[in-house]
């Protein structure tokens, strides 16, 4: 063959194979609302949008709905105003070619029948309103500052991560599960149902978890912003080898319960806030490590065994549940009127503080370093080795009116100061 030839061929074959490139074809809704994506009727480009080897499609949906009666794919989907998109069978399956996948810019649901998946990114934009009910996603979901994602039964995302700025609300008796890793710098709302990650779950400092029902992960579950229990119980969980790091704040509103489940010790460098009417609980050992803070407002703090570092902060009143040992070269300040439910230890160089108000611990204590009453009383129920212990009183804020001489204590003693400054007294005295 000669050398023209070839050449001729190789040219030939290079037209053949730019001819065999798909031909990216835009096509945007005009079919009735209820219409269903595989008539060519429904589509201003008068086919049906399904990509093949010849040619690929970019589509745009203006209020409407839609149905999806079986699997279609394309390379991108654009949503604008208000859109429904619903099925009809149970595998009907709508996927997205491009990396950009699906975007919606104004109100989207998008209904199924927990079979029916959307293959691709989902991406709401920064005023948009995202409501998903029994969907499966095998894809990556965005949902920016300024956004809404409102989740309605069951909805799992497969092999896709979750980035959440804007707000998500869920409702009562819905999951929604992502199976990769989960970033929230946004305010997430569980209302009765549950959200989580089989991955590592960061809730960051402007994250803000709130409501009643589930929050779990099943590795790395770390709160650095807000997490609260409000309207009922919220409870955080996690599993088999899954840590909690808080450095953010834990807390419960009036009335609620924060129940934390964990086969680890949480160790606290963050805040934790005890509201009255409800509490927080850990089915484990609670640490709050040096620069910690514990801060009771008159509900009930629970924990197997409380540890209380050097450098850390717990002060205020209420119930505490639990073993409590308060460490070499720390203190526990409380006030007011305080449970301790369990066994207290006090050992060299530690302190327990109690200022105006009764303290009983019902629990065995066990005391080599200091307990310090400024105008508080202790009731050792279950009995005390202070044989080693320093017990000091002092006058508090709200002094006792019997106290006469401001010592702390109420004995014979006020009765003789009372005596000396107040009882009359003969000249020949």
């Amino acid at each position: 063959m000669s050398k023209k030839v070839l050449i001729f061929a190789a040219i030939a074959l290079g037209f053949s194979a730019s001819n065999l490139q798909a031909a990216q074809i835009p096509c945007s809704w005009i079919g009735p609302d209820n219409g269903l994506w595989g008539d060519p009727c429904n589509w201003d480009c008068g086919i049906v949008p399904d990509n093949n080897a010849s040619q690929t499609f970019v589509v745009s949906i203006t209020n409407a709905e839609v149905t999806l009666a079986e699997n279609w794919t394309v390379d991108k989907l654009d949503c604008y105003g208000e859109v429904e998109l619903n099925t009809w069978t149970d595998w009907a399956q709508l996927t997205l070619a491009d990396t950009n996948g699906l975007t919606n810019h104004g109100d989207l649901s998008i209904e199924g029948k927990w079979h029916d998946d959307i293959n691709g990114k989902i991406t709401n934009t920064g005023s948009a309103e995202l409501y998903l009910e029994d969907l499966e996603i095998a894809g990556d979901l965005f949902n920016p500052d300024g956004s809404i994602m409102g989740i309605k039964g069951k909805i799992d995302t497969d092999e896709g991560n979750f980035e959440n700025s804007g707000l998500i609300q869920i409702a009562p008796g819905s999951e929604f599960y992502i199976e990769e890793y989960v970033h929230n710098n946004g305010q997430i709302k569980i209302y009765g149902g549950a959200f989580g990650s089989d991955d590592d779950l960061v809730n960051n400092p402007l994250g803000i978890v709130e409501g009643f029902g589930v929050f779990r992960a099943s590795q790395l579950l770390q709160n650095k912003g807000t997490i609260y229990a409000e309207g009922g119980t919220l409870t955080i969980a996690w599993f088999e080898e899954a840590t909690l790091l808080n450095s953010g704040v834990l807390g419960n509103t009036p009335g609620a319960l924060l129940n934390i489940k964990s086969e680890e010790e949480v160790n606290n460098t963050g805040t934790i806030e005890v509201n009255a009417g409800g509490g927080i609980t850990f089915d484990c050992n609670l640490v709050n490590e040096p620069n910690g803070v514990i801060q009771m407002y008159g509900g009930t703090l629970a924990a197997t065994n409380i540890i209380q570092s050097a450098n850390a902060t717990f002060k205020g009143q209420g119930d505490i549940t639990g073993n409590l040992t308060i460490e070499s070269n720390s203190l526990i300040a409380l006030t007011g009127p305080t449970n301790i439910f369990g066994d207290v230890n006090i050992p060299v160089d530690a302190t327990l503080e109690i200022s105006d108000g009764q303290t009983l611990i019902t629990g065995h204590t066990t005391c080599d370093g200091t307990i310090r009453l400024i105008g508080g009383t202790v009731i050792f129920q279950g009995g005390c080795d202070c044989e080693d212990c320093t017990i000091t009183h002092e006058a508090g804020t709200g002094r006792n009116h019997f106290d006469i001489n401001e010592d702390g204590t109420v004995n014979f003693d006020d009765f003789a100061a009372y005596a000396d400054n107040w009882l009359w007294q003969a000249s020949w005295y």
